[in-house]
């Protein structure tokens, strides 16, 4: 049962992303926006749902996590897979006050919009120590493997938008979420075979 909530609430996460992607392009154009701005408007609620699925998701990967004698590791894959489970819930919970990134001229944050961009950092950091810790506790190649190309994907991604001149945020960050996206799915469906 783990699994499947796993696998489906980052399945939900990802389907309810492409879906604003979609729908909400004509006001938040995917280059200049973050994911966060989709829960601002009229349907915002998705955004915010899209969220609780994959804090959801996070929470029932921490089950399948394998024990043994990598005592070391397997804490360090919890340590960063609760930052994501809690980073997730406050994005969900406190709205974002920035605009692609960046607050508007003559705004101050707010303390919501403080814990949701601590929340977004929960959330990257959580997972990036997650997915270093993992290669020692999933001992299978494959795995480490997988890990390591992500890994570069995730330096490449802003080498390769600042070495064409592309100044889109937007879609920097989509591309770090895919990437931890993407491992995420990697680590549910390894920890199947332990």
């Amino acid at each position: 049962m783990p699994r499947r909530i796993a696998s489906l609430g980052l399945a939900a996460f990802v389907a309810l992303i492409v879906v604003q992607h979609a729908t909400r392009a004509d006001d938040l154009s995917p280059a200049d926006h973050f994911i966060s701005e989709y829960a601002r408007g009229p349907d915002g609620w998705v955004q915010v749902v899209a969220f609780l699925a994959w804090g959801m998701s996070l929470a029932a990967t921490l089950v399948l996590l394998p024990h043994g004698d990598r005592r070391i590791a397997r804490a360090l894959t919890v340590v960063g897979l609760v930052a994501g489970v809690i980073g997730a819930l406050m994005c969900a919970t406190f709205a974002t006050e920035t605009v692609g990134g960046v607050l508007p001229d003559g705004a101050t944050k707010s303390r919501a919009g403080q814990l949701h961009d601590i929340g977004s950092a929960g959330i990257f950091f959580g997972l990036l120590l997650a997915a270093l810790a993992s290669v020692r506790l999933l001992a299978q190649r494959r795995y480490r493997l997988s890990v390591l190309a992500l890994g570069l994907l995730l330096f490449a991604i802003p080498a390769v938008l600042i070495a064409a001149g592309y100044d889109a945020p937007g879609w920097g960050q989509r591309g770090f979420i895919a990437v931890g996206c993407l491992w995420h799915w990697r680590l549910i469906q390894t920890s199947r075979d332990n």
